[in-house]
């Protein structure tokens, strides 16, 4: 049964009644240019990984659990002696590896080498911290195998190949990292790719330009 309150009340109850309809059209407005935002930032990213480096370079990322599993690889116009010696030139890194700050061997014995470096990954909006100690194991000409002890992640391993096939050099890339701090499911993945491809085809890059420089004659 409803009772009569006049002009006034009905006056009150239709204020009411827009005030709940704007708020309901506000939240889902709300929601809806969140998942706009989200929609071009993964656009963005999926462009970004297409053009930081050649076709020749695949990467591809998956979750599991709080760890984030990388698989790289790309074929190289290079000598095997020159793309190990770029492998290996850890102090050189932050010149030719995008987002490195520094790297430096802080500690070698024989094969065994301890490599410190320090960064700031961004990718659009998006960005994470980089400061690993790596304990790394050089296998000469064949590749290494390296693993965080101390910095930003709880668990970081990692093992870079090299392999002839025909005329060219197959590098390949192998890792699994779980990060100390916050990493977005859907977008951390995703930039994880982004980030890894970049620093992966930077990488590329120098054992090819590396190769393409002709070796200096010896003074007469």
């Amino acid at each position: 049964m409803m009772i009569w309150q006049g002009p006034h009340g009905l006056l009150a109850a239709a204020q009411s009644s827009r005030a709940a309809v704007w708020r309901s059209a506000w939240r889902y407005g709300s929601i809806l240019v969140a998942r706009w935002w989200v929609a071009i930032l993964l656009v963005f990213i999926a462009s970004t990984v297409t053009a930081a480096s050649p076709d020749s370079i695949t990467v591809e990322t998956r979750r599991e659990g709080d760890a984030v599993i990388v698989e790289a690889r790309a074929l190289i116009n290079a000598e095997l002696e020159i793309a190990w010696d770029v492998l290996t030139d850890y102090d050189r890194y932050a010149e030719f590896i995008p987002d490195l700050k520094s790297s430096r061997v802080v500690a070698r014995s024989g094969g065994n080498v301890i490599v410190e470096q320090k960064g700031q990954v961004w990718v659009f909006l998006f960005s994470f911290p980089m400061e690993v100690t790596l304990s790394v194991t050089e296998e000469p000409r064949r590749g290494i195998t390296s693993r965080a002890i101390a910095g930003t992640f709880r668990e970081m391993t990692g093992s870079y190949t090299l392999m002839r096939v025909g005329d060219e050099l197959r590098l390949t890339y192998s890792g699994r990292m779980v990060p100390d701090f916050l990493l977005p499911p859907l977008i951390g993945t995703a930039a994880v790719r982004a980030a890894v491809k970049k620093q992966f085809g930077a990488l590329v890059k120098q054992m090819q330009a590396r190769g393409a420089v002709p070796a200096k004659l010896p003074a007469q």
